[in-house]
């Protein structure tokens, strides 16, 4: 695939900060670009991905790519944008993006920016994990159902949500949906779906080609895009990434 559109370094990065901006980030960090020594230097082709591994940034150099967009902030020395909690929260982005797919209703947030909490159609556990499980084109990995009730509330974060195990504990949702949890508790929820910390985010590349249309932007490969551990409830059928 060529890119459509003329682009600059440095058109790239007007246009990513203007829609990810760095006040929507949960937390102060790293944001933006690094190791960018020309910014009128052209771009033709991107790879975006959750975490720069060391078979990330192999495969960057390998296949000739001009940027990396990395969700986390874990720096390499390479050309590298980073947006990671500003991607989580902002308008359209990560969480945004599970919300729609999800239908949730009077969506409120439920930890100052992050994440959502809400009503849904009510759903079986089996069929709102088929849902997710279409929407992200791979088994989750984790989860835990123990009353068999129908789902009529969820709390939604991306990432490592057991960050925030206790704030979401405390909306009272029937179900939680969120990357990775930590530790292996269910707390007071009926259900928990750990989708995969990874698996929650590789899905931001939607949201980066909308906003560089007409350029070329892949995805690193799941098999060496991955974060830690990734998982508490592991599923024996789905796969785990990375060298675990």
């Amino acid at each position: 695939m060529r890119s459509k559109k003329s682009y600059k370094i440095k058109d790239v990065v007007d246009l990513l900060n203007a829609g990810i901006p760095k006040k929507d980030s949960w937390v102060s960090e790293q944001y933006g670009p690094y190791n960018i020594k020309d910014f009128a230097k052209p771009v033709k082709k991107v790879l975006y991905c959750v975490t720069a591994t060391s078979e990330v940034v192999k495969y960057f150099s390998d296949n000739d790519y001009d940027l990396v967009i990395s969700h986390h902030p874990f720096l390499k020395n390479i050309p590298q944008l980073v947006y990671h909690t500003a991607l989580d929260c902002c308008e359209g982005g990560l969480n945004d993006m599970w919300r729609d797919m999800l239908g949730v209703q009077n969506p409120t947030h439920f930890d100052r920016n992050l994440g959502w909490v809400g009503g849904i159609t009510p759903i079986s556990f089996d069929d709102l994990r088929a849902k997710i499980e279409a929407f992200i084109g791979h088994p989750i990995i984790g989860f835990s159902d123990t009353d068999g009730k129908l789902i009529k509330s969820v709390v939604i974060c991306t990432g490592l949500g057991g960050l925030v195990f206790h704030q979401a504990e405390e909306t009272g949702a029937d179900c939680y949906i969120l990357g990775q949890l930590s530790l292996p508790d269910k707390g007071r929820f009926n259900s928990i779906i750990e989708v995969g910390h990874t698996l929650t985010e590789f899905i931001g590349v939607n949201y980066i080609r909308k906003l560089l249309p007409g350029l070329q932007v892949d995805s690193a490969p799941l098999d060496i895009d991955y974060f830690g551990g990734e998982v508490s409830f592991k599923r024996k059928e789905a796969k785990c990434f990375g060298n675990q």
